[in-house]
């Protein structure tokens, strides 16, 4: 499965690259990423995709590699 492009810059964030680079790496806006990162804080993330686990949801640790 493909990251879409918010997912690659957050992954290039994660990775130590600053955020104006990473956004600029990724092809969108700064402020995107920074939305995206100002949602993210504070909640569970998928390990695979990185994507916010819903509330209610739980990660099946038996099914990661």
């Amino acid at each position: 499965m493909a990251l879409s492009k918010t997912q690659q810059a957050l992954k290039f964030v994660s990775d130590g690259v600053a955020i104006k680079a990473a956004a600029e790496k990724a092809g969108i806006a700064e402020s995107t990423l920074r939305m995206a990162i100002g949602r993210t804080k504070g909640k569970e993330q998928c390990p695979c995709c990185g994507q916010v686990v819903r509330e209610g949801f739980e990660i099946n640790q038996s099914v990661l590699k």
